[in-house]
């Protein structure tokens, strides 16, 4: 019975913004911290920058999550293939083949040019969209069970 859990096959959201600096970083941290069984997540962008925003492991630090080492890094058609669901950040016209079929896209916006409680606010609606999120996933993984 320990292996009907472990066994399963683990399937990924990705999630994709321009740099992979900001939100969709944020939104990897917050959706493994709260993941449902079965489910974990990537993130990538369509230009990676040459590291993450600085402010972002502080903010998750103010929840409780330690983001440990992260390096932006460039989606790629292999990276899209292996995601079961893609969220992206306004930048789905650029993702790479596949990813339309699988996505959908959240209108927040990035952290160039906001203050700290701005930044906050993106956090918490993050969370929040992750959170409806991993409710969702966990309802259609308990229905394709059930079938």
């Amino acid at each position: 019975m320990a292996c009907a859990r472990l066994c399963q096959v683990m399937r990924t959201v990705l999630f994709v913004c321009v740099e992979n600096t900001f939100r969709s970083v944020l939104s990897e941290a917050l959706f493994n911290a709260t993941a449902p069984a079965g489910w974990r997540a990537e993130s990538a962008g369509v230009q990676a920058a040459s590291s993450i925003n600085p402010v972002v492991p502080e903010l998750l630090r103010e929840i409780g999550i330690e983001l440990g080492p992260k390096t932006p890094r460039t989606v790629t058609p292999e990276i899209i293939a292996r995601a079961s669901r893609v969220v992206t950040f306004g930048c789905l016209d650029r993702c790479p083949i596949g990813a339309r079929e699988k996505a959908e896209d959240w209108p927040i916006p990035g952290a160039t040019g906001k203050a700290r409680e701005e930044l906050r606010a993106i956090r918490d609606e993050l969370r929040r969209r992750v959170a409806e999120l991993s409710v969702r996933l966990e309802a259609s993984t308990v229905s394709a069970k059930s079938a």
